[in-house]
């Protein structure tokens, strides 16, 4: 884990034990990197460990009242087919899902036609809003 700002960057592995003592010492959000919702395709891309383990940080991140930031990484042909499921991640969580510029953003706005841009400074990133979500839909600048 590291810290910028008050934003902890982590792999999220260990944060459903740790997001308690992270908020009491200040912490006010988490980053992190999840490029699949797939449990076949996480342990592929990340040596074998557990996405239930990041699953449970992230809802332990949330009920700890910490923001929460996923980033996700697509690419053509092996997780594509997952946008609407961070999308949907957005209907029921308070998070941000912030795409990186892996793919045009613009195939990816295809599939999330309902999409509305955010007024406002979001540094790095254009934010955007889906119709009844409580969370946002972010795109990294290139």
């Amino acid at each position: 884990m590291s810290e910028n700002n008050g934003i902890i960057r982590t792999d999220g592995q260990d944060l459903a034990a740790k997001a308690g003592e992270l908020k009491n010492e200040g912490a006010e959000g988490v980053i992190v990197r999840l490029d699949t919702l797939n449990h076949t395709r996480y342990g592929q891309l990340n040596e074998g460990k557990s996405l239930e383990d990041v699953i449970a940080g992230i809802n332990s991140a949330l009920r700890n009242g910490l923001s929460v930031r996923l980033e996700v990484a697509v690419t053509e042909g092996f997780n594509d087919d997952e946008t609407l499921d961070f999308l949907q991640l957005t209907l029921q969580h308070k998070c941000d899902i912030v795409f990186l510029p892996t793919i045009s953003y613009d195939i990816l706005k295809e599939k999330m036609p309902a999409l509305r841009k955010i007024d406002g400074d979001f540094g790095d990133v254009d934010m955007y809003k889906y119709p009844m979500a409580v969370g946002r839909i972010g795109f990294l600048k290139g």
